[in-house]
């Protein structure tokens, strides 16, 4: 197969000036448009994602004591007390 000659390329309409995909302008600052909303929305989900870690961070690095206990509350035989379970003697 012989390659595509020059004559043959496809040439833009009259009257419309084309992008570099060969988009127009309107359809070239629609997909800027669009690319600058996925670019926000993005930076939303990184932003609330490192919240939600530090969060879980915090719930974890307090929590980890009172849920070994409960679960041991839950888990024991004979359920002892508060007061039994959180005394040293």
């Amino acid at each position: 197969m012989a390659p595509p000659t020059r004559a043959s390329a496809k040439q833009p309409k009259p009257g419309r000036a084309l992008g570099r995909r060969g988009m127009s302008r309107a359809e070239a600052a629609a997909a800027a448009d669009a690319a600058a909303r996925r670019s926000a929305a993005a930076r939303e989900w990184r932003v609330w994602g490192e919240w939600a870690m530090g969060a879980a961070k915090v719930a974890a690095h307090y929590g980890f004591i009172p849920l070994v206990i409960a679960v041991g509350v839950i888990k024991s035989d004979p359920k002892p007390s508060l007061f039994q379970l959180l005394a040293p003697f």
